[in-house]
């Protein structure tokens, strides 16, 4: 039976989600200034003495035309471009191998039905570790084995929010539901975080009928909008997990919670 608790303990793990998860253009005016010429006035003196002419020419007055330009920003306008930004801001990480500190938790925010309290201790998690400059991040940046890091799509996000912060875009990407979505560019959820795929969970013994739901999942980076480098990054979803386990039967694990933060950038 303690092997079965073991295997468990193991699934449980598996189970859960290992990842985390402007300025607008103004229209351009130029506004110019029109030379304005004043006639030249000639007046002719009479007087006793022979007739002399005099000319008076004034210069023509003449303004220099105002010169403006329009600074064009850089920053996301739309959905699919905040898309678009994150995506190349956060695959740049992989690509340049920089070094981060990385903080995962994981909890049970929900109802957590028929298990044990140790097993629930399982569950839990609370670990950081870092990754220095250069090393590769492949596994341990999402999308965990692959050498992008997200490939989101405009169909994959629900909804976004973008705002800037001293010198900084700070872009969140709402994701949807997806049932057992799958590793890779297969799901949504793949496209940007670790998944654990059903046939995985349920190549351990004693473990069958499993269904994962996951909900809530969001990404969010924070960019330096002059480099377009990452300072801060958080990828996080929840999963509704359910299983038939020998000995222990059905159980239920509500709204687990996982999120992965990355900081301390190195580039």
């Amino acid at each position: 039976m303690k092997n079965i608790f073991v295997k468990t303990a193991a699934l449980l793990s598996a189970l859960v989600l290992l990842a985390s998860c402007g300025k607008q253009d103004s229209a351009p005016s130029t506004q110019s200034s029109v030379p304005e010429t004043t006639a030249a006035q000639t007046t002719a003196a009479q007087t006793t003495e022979p007739a002399v002419q005099e000319e008076n020419t004034s210069a023509p007055a003449q303004t220099e035309p105002v010169e403006e330009t329009t600074e064009k920003s850089d920053a996301p306008q739309t959905k699919a471009e905040a898309i678009a930004y994150v995506n190349e801001a956060l695959n740049a990480v992989k690509r340049q191998k920089a070094g981060f500190k990385k903080v995962y938790k994981r909890d049970a925010a929900g109802d957590i039905n028929g298990l044990p309290g140790w097993l629930k201790d399982v569950i839990r998690q609370d670990e950081t570790t870092t990754s220095a400059k250069g090393q590769d991040n492949t596994d341990t940046f999402p999308a965990a084995g692959y050498g992008w890091s997200s490939r989101l799509r405009e169909s994959d996000v629900q909804s976004y929010t973008f705002k800037e912060e001293g010198g900084y875009y700070v872009i969140r990407l709402q994701l949807g539901k997806e049932k057992n979505p799958t590793p890779g560019e297969t799901s949504s959820y793949g496209r940007c975080m670790s998944v654990v795929t059903v046939d995985s969970a349920e190549s351990i013994p004693g473990i069958s009928n499993v269904s994962m739901d996951y909900h809530d999942g969001y990404v969010c980076a924070k960019v330096d909008s002059e480099s377009g480098k990452v300072v801060e990054c958080t990828f996080s979803a929840a999963a509704d997990v359910s299983a038939s386990v020998v000995v222990l039967g059905d159980i239920s694990v509500q709204n687990i919670v996982s999120t992965e933060t990355f900081s301390d950038f190195v580039w």
